[in-house]
């Protein structure tokens, strides 16, 4: 007998049961023929001739059969989400999406079934794209110690960091996911304990060392930027007691930890006005515009070469940020192609909805950029908002020229390369400019905006400089604001 098992759903073939959590769920024979083909090859993207020969293998009959089957999967399987289980592929078919475990059991006396490994990854239901080759390159690169992956928010920094770690998770013994930017945590372990206390003490650290044992393990913490002093304190520490443990952290700066290994994530590629594009597959943020769009409004297909420009030109006009495209995706089915193309010219204006169930920071872009700028101090905000003035690259000594007298002596370097390290301003380049990716810039110059004569108030304070901003640091009850130095990690080792 043989039984696919995937999310919390068991299949049992044979039988043509399918059951969630112990409950018996309702499927269409056709539909259920599907979801055998896709799940018993997954990851594979099946072309609709194939699940149409898997669901009437004797019968021609109209795509418009597949469709329907297909969305009533999707219902059965998880209420009919357009980021589901079963995902289609732009001009390719549909794909599968989340991990499947295959049991052959042999019936005798109705043995019960071996019990799934526990696995604290959560699904990652969206198919990655533009990013196999470098997960799978980054994967087999890991090793004992401390992997940071950086870049600004919507990069895809979460999803590529759930792949790596699902492609080498049967190497460990244990696998233990925290979501550091959560209010609150589903996981009750010691390590997500030792985030969230209001004071962490030896026993706390000790007991976070511990819940690995003499296991081998790896561990991912996702989002360490919202509270990264604190972060990076508890990562060393555990990394120092614990020299086999892989720890693979998701952040928009390093945690600033010796022998950290900082991997950066860059934009997807996107094509330049000149280029000519054939195929969805040659830019991958063409692909991933072109293939959410297919999720979320089948009528607006890119399929012919007026569609790809258009398509080209979104996602030139989102920095070809993942977050951003998907965000634009959503926005097609009520502006249509040629509309949101125009509405771009004010990106944060359009795209201000994206999916309900998604982080609140991930749901609209000015609430992801937002995420950032909160986290920045005064003298950053300032900056960032007078660099928004460039409207092209830029280099260091034209931006201090200009802008160092808003400063104290030494503020305006740490505030700009402060800008740098947290992925606000684009890295140098090989002509020695900056730039300010379009998105940050709109952001920045609306915050500019905000800052009138009336208002402006320079303070004599050799430290800083206000600018009129109202400034609150995030105080979250997740995460209380900690002052401990990183040096404390020995403290309380020795304690």
């Amino acid at each position: 007998m043989t039984i696919l098992r995937f999310d919390d759903f068991e299949m049992d073939i044979p039988a043509r049961s399918l059951r969630r959590s112990g409950c018996d769920v309702r499927i269409g024979s056709r539909a259920f023929d599907m979801l055998i083909a896709l799940a018993s090859r997954q990851g594979e993207i099946l072309s609709k001739a194939d699940l149409m020969e898997a669901a009437w293998p004797e019968t021609h009959v109209e795509e418009s059969s597949l469709r329907v089957n297909i969305v009533a999967l999707r219902k059965a399987l998880d209420g009919g989400n357009p980021y589901s289980m079963v995902e289609n592929v732009a001009g390719r078919g549909y794909t599968f999406t989340v991990p499947v475990t295959k049991l052959e059991v042999h019936r005798t006396a109705a043995p019960a079934l071996p019990a799934p490994r526990v696995d604290s990854l959560p699904n990652a239901c969206a198919r990655l794209v533009g990013r196999d080759e470098l997960t799978s390159k980054w994967a087999d690169e890991m090793r004992p110690g401390i992997t940071t992956i950086v870049g600004p928010g919507g990069i895809g920094k979460t999803v590529v960091a759930l792949q790596m770690a699902r492609l080498v998770q049967e190497a460990y013994d244990s696998v233990q996911f925290v979501d550091v930017a959560e209010q609150t945590s589903a996981l009750s372990t010691p390590i997500a304990e030792a985030l969230t206390v209001q004071c962490l003490t030896s026993d706390t650290l000790r007991l976070a060392v511990e819940s690995f044992g003499e296991k081998s393990g790896l561990l991912v913490l996702d989002g360490c930027d919202w509270s990264i002093d604190r972060v990076a304190l508890i990562v060393e520490s555990i990394s120092d007691s614990l020299p086999n443990l892989v720890i693979l952290t998701t952040s928009r700066e390093p945690l600033g930890i010796i022998d950290e290994k900082v991997l950066r994530l860059p934009a997807l590629t996107v094509p330049t006005a000149h280029d000519r594009i054939n195929d969805l597959a040659t830019f991958s943020a063409v692909e991933l515009f072109a293939e959410r769009v297919s999720m979320v409004a089948e009528e607006y297909a890119i399929d012919d070469p007026r569609g790809i420009e258009l398509a080209a030109e979104v996602v030139r006009k989102t920095d070809g940020n993942p977050l951003a495209i998907e965000l634009a995706a959503s926005r097609v089915a009520d502006l249509g192609l040629e509309n949101l193309v125009i509405s771009l010219d004010r990106p944060l204006r359009t795209l201000r909805r994206g999916n309900r169930t998604s982080h609140p920071r991930q749901q609209t872009l000015r609430a992801n950029i937002d995420w950032s700028y909160n986290l920045l101090d005064k003298n950053m905000q300032s900056l960032l908002g007078l660099l928004s003035e460039f409207d092209e690259d830029f280099t260091k000594d034209t931006a201090r020229a200009q802008y160092s007298f808003e400063f104290a002596r030494s503020d305006f370097e740490e505030a700009f390369n402060g800008l740098v390290v947290k992925s606000l301003i684009e890295g140098e380049q090989r002509d020695g400019t900056y730039a300010l990716p379009k998105l940050i810039r709109e952001y920045a110059l609306e915050k500019q905006a905000q800052l009138t004569p009336a208002t402006m108030q320079f303070s004599t304070d050799t430290n800083s400089v206000a600018r009129g901003l109202d400034y609150r640091h995030p105080q979250s009850p997740f995460f209380p604001t900690t002052s401990e130095p990183r040096s404390f990690t020995k403290a309380v080792r020795a304690a």
